[in-house]
């Protein structure tokens, strides 16, 4: 299997700073992975100097309720019931239909996942 560069090692690789502010004003949450704890994450391709990467959001469940609050009636209640029958359990759950919303975020820390490393964009914000 092969994987897309990752936008987030890619930004600290070229310099970028963790303290910087990325603002996304059409961000797409196409599936809702759990991380657990109250914590999650999506992932969706961004170009990056002409090539396709990886980037991976991660957020939690304030800001979670704030996207699901774009989302239709439909969307909102999939991922509601869900969340409802299980919580922690780490899984990813793939929607029918995208959610449209704008974020501010900065880059993470550093993940080592088997033989993947990357760096998730952490949300700061959900606009």
């Amino acid at each position: 299997m092969t994987y897309k560069p990752d936008y987030g090692l890619r930004l600290l690789n070229d310099g970028c700073s963790p303290e910087v502010d990325h603002f996304f004003y059409d961000f797409r949450l196409y599936s809702l992975s759990i991380l657990g704890g109250g914590r999650y994450s999506t992932m969706v391709e961004m170009p990056y100097q002409g090539e396709l990467h990886a980037l991976s959001l991660d957020f939690d469940q304030q800001q979670l309720e704030r996207i699901l609050s774009a989302a239709s009636p439909k969307v909102r209640s999939l991922i509601q019931t869900e969340l409802e029958a299980d919580p922690i359990s780490q899984r990813n759950i793939d929607i029918d239909e995208f959610v449209t919303f704008a974020v501010r975020a900065r880059l993470g820390k550093v993940q080592k996942v088997e033989r993947e490393t990357f760096v998730p964009l952490v949300a700061q914000a959900i606009l």
